[in-house]
């Protein structure tokens, strides 16, 4: 005899299915991102140019505004729905069931690290808030600040000009001035992060964890975390990111991801014997800081 399954168990069933598998992928968000609790359609963040600088009380203080620029990130709206016919459940064809609702809980889980991943590849094109694209060979003055350079020439893809690379990335980042002149970082960072296609997986590994390099002893290991992606498209450029208190990307997060079913009380259920099963999100990623980040092209 066939199984009939009732609206409310199945749903939660499926729903607890979902939330199982939705963890199967690690979040990058919060190694990568700052996370930003979103109230509206959209944001508008003003606090990513010049922070005033500590100055001698003279006769009165002296405020100084928030800067010119500014970066505004609209949410977006995701979903993903399956339709399931009610004779498929009546058959007892529910693996089938089960296994879409597996699949759709891994989309999900890598739909936000897959907005990251296209945050950096799109970096070339898409404006940050000083006007420029984020990853730039000219970023523009801003005050005391001549512009700066976060799109570097790499040397190649061996260990050894992986580990050559890095040092020069991290220096540039670390030269990068704020708009009162000053070193961006001020005397350092506490927290940096590798982001690499697989192809170049080795060659980091090797610089960040090796003892030795070319029969050299490796200073650089250590140096930053490293995160694998086989989201990235190009197979020979890589990201330094800073990821400490201060970081390069946001991830603005507006209302997360909710399961939902329509099933047999439905007007869908009734008329047309399909039950529907979906999620739905509102969020999106979007720039900060470009001085917290280097693109290395090779």
């Amino acid at each position: 005899m066939s199984v009939l399954y009732s609206p409310t168990s199945l749903e939660k069933g499926l729903k607890v299915l979902f939330l199982e598998h939705f963890t199967s992928e690690a979040s990058l968000a919060p190694q990568l991102c700052h996370i930003e609790n979103s109230e509206s359609d959209s944001e508008k963040y003003e606090w990513l140019g010049q922070a005033p600088s500590v100055q001698e009380f003279l006769d009165e203080r002296r405020p100084i505004p928030l800067s010119s620029g500014s970066y505004t990130i609209t949410n977006k709206t995701w979903e993903s729905t399956i339709l399931v016919s009610r004779a498929d459940l009546e058959d007892n064809r529910t693996g089938s069931v089960r296994r879409r609702i597996q699949q759709m809980a891994a989309a999900a889980a890598g739909h936000q690290n897959k907005l990251i991943i296209d945050a950096l590849i799109n970096g070339t094109s898409d404006l940050c808030y000083d006007g420029a694209a984020f990853f730039a060979n000219s970023h523009p003055a801003r005050g005391d600040n001549g512009g700066f350079d976060n799109l570097l020439a790499g040397s190649g893809t061996t260990t050894a000009q992986f580990s050559a690379d890095f040092a020069a990335a991290k220096a540039a980042m670390l030269n990068f001035l704020d708009e009162g002149g000053n070193p961006f970082h001020g005397d350092g960072v506490q927290g940096l992060t590798c982001v690499v296609p697989p192809a170049l997986e080795k060659a980091a590994r090797e610089t960040l964890n090796s003892g030795m390099i070319s029969n050299t002893s490796n200073i650089q290991v250590g140096a930053a975390d490293l995160v694998v992606s086989p989201r990235l498209s190009d197979a020979d450029d890589w990201y330094l990111l800073r990821t400490d208190s201060v970081r390069g990307l946001i991830f603005q997060d507006r209302l997360p991801i909710e399961f939902t079913a329509l099933e047999g009380q439905t007007d869908t259920g009734f008329n047309r014997d399909q039950w529907r099963y979906g999620i739905r999100a509102r969020y999106n990623v979007g720039y900060a800081h470009a001085q917290c980040a280097v693109k290395t092209v090779n």
